[in-house]
């Protein structure tokens, strides 16, 4: 077999480089729901501990190697401005994963920590598929075009000469740093387009149109053989249904055929019985941050200030845990998870394609926005339930508001009663027709309405009976005998 990366990209394009830190992509055991774990080196924390140890000339060599005249990023003023903008880069970060539909907050209410990338250190729960569909249709164009424009503006000048073989592992380590928070500075629009590109940051090592070039290519290479992916897989209309007879399985196997590809995916797969969420909801309140569930963060509060049962407390210390532990699992039981490290976006996606697969999930495209959606249970529509940009009501609702617009304006018995029901209304206001006689009226319309519909009588004759319905009107014959 050929390449064994399934979308493709593997030693296409050298420019971009990953691994920098590892993310965990961990699927819960209803086998619908997932959680990614972004690494906490992407961090200007980390980043200025691997200063230390270093000859000040030395640094200063390497830094100005990436980003040339820019040297306030070593600076104590730089480090302020960017602690006094962590609130900019968590509604950044929250945008980001508000795109998959978390279901769950991911970030506390405040933070103080300088991040490099917008989702260092995040937690972001979402449903299987949501982060393929979320990539499938994110748009690269246009933030490829703002890069752009970064780079013409202000891409690093009077950079030094630099021999990266002659650094040691410890200056190698400051150089990716520096690499990174350039490259994520300077391509911070294509980076953040999608959920999986903000999760898994590249690193680049030159900041040229060239580079970024590559970046957008090698992203763009991802989302088109992706939708290759599910059109084979899961599209009902490809190749006019031909392989519509086969199972999802069958026709992933068959595009790996096509492609060269082995079906067999090789991953270390570590499974995990956690209480992290109610060691998580415990810190957050020991560390003052504001949490959604306020309630529990109270009790933990009383908690941690020994305000229960002296005779509880000791029966729960003895055990091993503190009693603000002990009401944190009351809420959030320990959870199994099957987690995988995952070094880039090709693994991540392929980790989520293949439990769609595992899940036998239907998938079909939405005949408003022309997206994938995943179809829940037994329930049969044509429609996703997304809120396409600039709406503010999903597809299902809108799609059904149109469609009963249509079968109104379609339904030419509708268009008659509305009409002679204006008509009518008219009358009993201006006192020419008594309100009981109106509502009789009501009733026979609607009656001869509901028979046109079922074609018990024609249009015509339903209309003939609502002109001579009226008091005191000729019928349209009499009118032209006199």
């Amino acid at each position: 077999m050929q390449n064994q990366n399934l979308f493709l990209t593997t030693d296409k394009f050298s420019a971009v480089s990953f691994g920098f830190d590892k993310n965990t992509w961990s699927l819960y055991e209803d086998g619908k729901t997932f959680v990614l774990s972004v690494g906490p080196k992407y961090s200007y924390d980390f980043l200025y501990n691997a200063m230390e140890g270093i000859d000040d000339d030395r640094v200063e060599l390497i830094v100005k190697a990436v980003i040339g005249d820019r040297m306030e990023l070593l600076s104590a003023d730089e480090y302020c401005f960017i602690l006094d903008h962590t609130d900019e880069y968590l509604e950044r970060a929250r945008r980001v994963a508000n795109r998959v539909v978390s279901n769950r907050d991911f970030l506390s209410e405040k933070d103080d920590n300088p991040y490099i990338s917008v989702l260092n250190f995040s937690t972001v729960h979402l449903n299987v598929g949501e982060g393929l569909f979320d990539f499938l249709y994110a748009d690269f164009d246009t933030a490829y075009e703002q890069c752009k424009a970064n780079i013409k503006k202000d891409s690093p000048k009077n950079l030094v000469s630099l021999d990266i073989n002659e650094l040691s592992e410890e200056e190698k380590k400051l150089y990716y740093y520096v690499c990174m928070a350039e490259t994520t500075r300077l391509f911070r629009p294509l980076i953040e387009a999608s959920f999986f590109s903000a999760a898994f940051p590249p690193i680049v090592f030159e900041f040229t149109e060239s580079s970024l070039l590559e970046y957008y290519q090698y992203l763009k290479t991802i989302q088109n053989n992706l939708m290759e992916l599910f059109r084979y897989a899961f599209d009902e209309n490809f190749a006019d249904g031909i392989l519509n007879c086969f199972s999802h399985r069958t026709r992933y196997a068959i595009y790996c055929k096509k492609n060269g590809l082995s079906t067999e995916r090789r991953r270390t797969i570590t499974r995990n019985i956690s209480i992290s969420e109610a060691e998580n909801a415990v810190q957050n309140v020991t560390e003052g941050y504001i949490d959604y569930n306020y309630e529990l963060d109270a009790l933990i509060a009383q908690a941690n200030l020994k305000n229960y049962d002296e005779d509880l407390t000791k029966k729960v210390e003895a055990v091993g845990i503190t009693m603000a532990d002990y009401i944190a699992l009351l809420q959030y039981e320990a959870e199994e998870y099957e987690t995988v490290e995952c070094e880039n976006i090709e693994q991540a996606l392929e980790l989520e394609f293949l439990q769609l697969l595992k899940n036998e999930s239907n998938i079909r495209q939405c005949k408003r926005c022309g997206k994938y959606f995943i179809m829940k249970g037994n329930y049969d529509t044509n429609y996703c339930d997304r809120i396409a940009e600039g709406e503010t009501r999903n597809c299902q609702d809108i799609a059904a508001q149109e469609n009963y617009k249509k079968k109104m304006a379609d339904n030419a018995a509708i268009t008659l009663y509305q009409k002679y029901y204006k008509r009518y209304a008219a009358r009993v206001r201006s006192r020419q027709i008594k309100e009981p006689d109106f509502k009789k009226w009501k009733y026979e319309a609607m009656t001869k309405r509901n028979e046109c519909t079922d074609k018990k009588i024609t249009v015509e004759e339903y209309e003939n009976w609502l002109e001579g319905s009226f008091p005191n009107r000729k019928k349209p014959q009499q009118k032209a005998q006199n």
